[in-house]
């Protein structure tokens, strides 16, 4: 694997001096332009790397419609330690193949000391954790990076403390970085002419003169590099770019007097590109109009991207598939916003605003620092115009007949309403975001079972600014089933936002209240040390059992400190008798909650809990467990994880999983009145192998973005037929991998057979 990774970096990484990679295009490409499903981050493409500028939640799904790999971003810079800027981080890593290059995280500290501590923490259907394979952390006070196609100087940007105000220092971390990008020039091109007018044979000796070396022909004759470069320029090249994110006024400050930028403020260099990620709130300040008055420049670029930037839809897969979903379901499955959009979308800038000085940028839009005399590549086009998804005829008949039994079903009971922000295991998926389940108890009251990176984008596509805040509002508590992060890293996220949304709506603050066990807790108190203490937001129910502190042995060693036992899950626990003074039954609509100890990790639950006069059960992930089996009896709803299709029975014991077969039984065993199967593993795109048997067990199949009040839960069953028809080819292409499989474990079979029935005849 070394070798490996050094043949890799011997490809892409050249000596810093190096004219052999220097990139013939390099270009500023929008990922996320801090509104809808991404947060603010955007990327540096050249031919051979891609550098990464911010990872927030989800950054790993929408990497591949700017058709790259996880594997291709070697290089993220930081430019403030706040969690929008640092989410996705773990899943870019965890999506990386095992032989992948090293991860160089630069700019804001403290970042690899957190991804190590959440690193036990991942989950994988895949095999054993990946992540971090190998991390490189060069902080600001490195000073700068430097390789073969750019130099980046970090610029930190440090407010002035004040040390009797302890209240002004909102971050654990208050230091922001800025990068100062410059290209190396451009690799000057060999000239035909000028190698036959010298008679330079073909050959290796080319190649040196391209490398810049001086070579010597056979008869003698020494020739160098400026004898064959051609004389012309590249035209239209802006190899400057500086990219600064301000979380206050003082960091403005702090850019305006660094030392890196001055040559910029007085003219002695251009500026061709500025990227702004401020807020508008610092954009606005009086210290901010002296930057951009320093930097009015004629050749400047002014790009801004922030959460006031105009909402566009840019997730093709998101949004066309539930576009489709909500051709079979309108009812269930809600249109995303925002609403009524409709249009094309592409790397051009039709979509951009200008705002005085700036340009508001889009998602997708690419601007050139270094452009190619010709660029190969097939144009990016998002086409999300409001035409409605094809169809068969099979399928209209069988949407007719889902859509009379829609019609005949009786609406006499919407609550509880479950709605599933994410279906899929490990990381997201281009078409599933991970675990994220909202239990809405009644119009004021709601309850997220497992918050998963990026269920906070996928609350926002469902409801909307406004509605996000109303909901963040009602949201009374977040149950978290165990620590791998499929199923918590998104909690950050949610207490941040509930936190503005108080704010905003000029609400006084409730905390939030947190029911895990101890291993959740190790994470979020990490988070607190390393970046900003969000603790004082919530109310921690830790449902571990803590032992007893064993007495000191007779016989140890002097001295010596006994180690304590570690906490514990109790097999079933009634949380209800331990929540804070703020839990309020009648308003939360919440009669029961227990905790129900799984096979899964050594610390990982269930949920089981009546709301609204309703039993529901969550199983989190675990292979099929009997206590929760005993202590589910008669739900009403079971959730239930189904990571793998049936036949791999063996891969989701090592894993501590359950196959769909299994699920479907825990249900049957419980006696459940309904069945929604999730957590599906990533092999599954669109949509899990669906068997015929799931048809007469009235159990469901759970999309994400599916939204179904209590009374419509029968119709989760009906879907099955129309999805295998909608899903046609992705279920045959499941079957052909099954069958290649089923071949290839029974030509293993037989080979270990006829090895072992030759030894014995020998």
């Amino acid at each position: 694997m070394a070798s490996v990774q050094n043949k890799q970096k011997s490809a892409h990484e050249p000596p810093a001096n190096s004219i052999v990679n220097i990139p013939s295009q390099v270009s500023i490409e929008i990922l996320g332009n801090g509104t809808g499903l991404l947060r603010a981050c955007f990327i540096l493409r050249t031919p051979l790397k891609t550098y990464m500028f911010n990872c927030p939640e989800n950054a790993c799904r929408f990497l591949w419609q700017l058709r790259i790999r996880s594997s291709s971003v070697v290089d993220l810079f930081i430019t403030s330690a706040n969690w929008d800027n640092i989410a996705g981080i773990s899943s870019i890593l965890l999506s990386k193949e095992s032989n992948a290059m090293p991860t160089r995280l630069h700019g804001a500290m403290n970042i690899k000391h957190f991804l190590e501590c959440i690193r036990p923490f991942q989950d994988s259907d895949y095999g054993n954790c990946k992540y971090p394979s190998q991390v490189e952390e060069r902080t600001y006070d490195k000073g700068s990076y430097d390789d073969s196609g750019l130099k980046v100087t970090y610029i930190p940007l440090s407010p002035p403390h004040d040390m009797n105000n302890k209240a002004s220092v909102k971050k654990v971390n208050d230091v922001d970085v800025a990068f100062l990008i410059e290209m190396k020039a451009a690799a000057r091109r060999i000239d035909v002419l000028k190698l036959m007018e010298l008679k330079v044979p073909k050959g290796p000796l080319i190649g040196k003169l391209k490398s810049g070396d001086a070579v010597t022909l056979p008869d003698g004759r020494t020739i160098k590099p400026d004898q064959v470069f051609s004389t012309q320029t590249t035209e239209g090249e802006k190899p400057t770019l500086l990219v600064a994110e301000c979380t206050t006024e003082e960091h403005v400050k702090a850019l305006l007097n660094a030392s890196s930028v001055q040559e910029f403020f007085n003219g002695k260099k251009t500026l061709d590109y500025m990227i702004h990620l401020s807020d508008d709130s610092v954009i606005k300040s009086p210290a901010y109009k002296t930057l951009m008055d320093k930097l009015d420049k004629e050749n400047t670029t002014h790009l801004l991207i922030n959460n006031a930037n105009p909402v566009i839809p840019a997730v093709e897969s998101v949004y066309k598939h539930t576009r489709m979903l909500r051709r079979i379901s309108p009812s269930l499955f809600p249109e995303l916003h925002p609403l009524n959009w409709n249009g094309i979308i592409t790397q051009n800038d039709e979509l951009s605003q200008r705002q005085n000085q700036f340009v508001r940028v889009a998602p997708m839009q690419r601007y050139w620092m270094r452009k190619a005399n010709s660029v190969n590549e097939e144009p990016i086009v998002i086409n999300l115009s409001s035409a409605e998804p094809e169809i068969s005829d099979k399928v209209k008949e069988l949407l007719k007949n889902f859509q009379a039994l829609e019609k005949a079903t009786k609406q006499n009971c919407e609550f509880p309403k479950l709605t599933f922000f994410g279906t899929s295991s490990a990381v997201p998926s281009k078409y599933r975001n991970v675990t994220g389940y909202l239990v809405e108890g009644s119009e004021e009251s709601a309850i997220l079972v497992d918050v998963g990176e990026g269920t906070y984008g996928q609350m926002k596509a469902i409801f909307g600014e406004e509605g996000c805040q109303k909901l963040l509002i009602n949201l009374h508590c977040v149950l978290v089933t165990h620590a791998h992060q499929d199923h918590m890293n998104g909690l950050y996220t949610i207490v941040a936002r509930r936190k503005e949304a108080f704010k905003n709506l000029g609400v006084p603050y409730r905390p939030l209240v947190l029911v895990c066990n101890r291993n959740v807790l190790k994470p979020l108190k990490t988070y607190s040390i390393c970046f900003e203490n969000i603790e004082h937001l919530l109310e921690i129910v830790d449902i571990s059992r803590h032992p007893v502190t064993p007495p000191t042995s007779p016989n140890g060693p002097p001295g010596k400190r006994p180690r304590l036992p570690s906490p514990h899950l109790p097999p079933s626990r009634d949380i209800l008798g331990d929540m804070p003074k703020s839990f309020d039954r009648k308003l939360w609509e919440l009669d029961e909650l227990k905790a129900v100890q799984v096979h899964h990790t050594r610390m990982a639950n269930g949920f089981v809990m009546r709301v609204a006069g309703k039993r529901i059960v969550f199983s989190g992930d675990t292979k099929p467990c009997d206590l929760l089996v005993e202590e589910g009896q008669g739900a009403d709803v079971l959730v239930h994880e189904s990571t793998f299709e049936d036949g791999h029975e063996e891969d989701a014991l090592r894993k501590r999983h359950s196959t769909m077969g299994q699920a479907v039984d825990v249900g049957r065993r419980m006696k459940a009145k309904h069945i929604i199967l999730t957590h599906f593993s990533a092999r599954y795109p669109k949509v899990p192998v669906l068997p015929n048997y799931l048809d007469s067990e009235n159990v469901g199949v759970a999309m994400d973005m599916l939204r179904v009040r209590f009374d419509h839960l029968p119709l989760v069953p009906k879907l099955l037929p129309i999805y295998r028809e909608v899903f046609s080819s992705e279920l045959f292409e499941l079957n052909i991998k099954k069958e290649q499989r089923v071949l290839k474990d029974k030509e293993s079979s037989e080979k270990k057979a006829n090895q072992k029935s030759m030894k014995s005849s020998n």
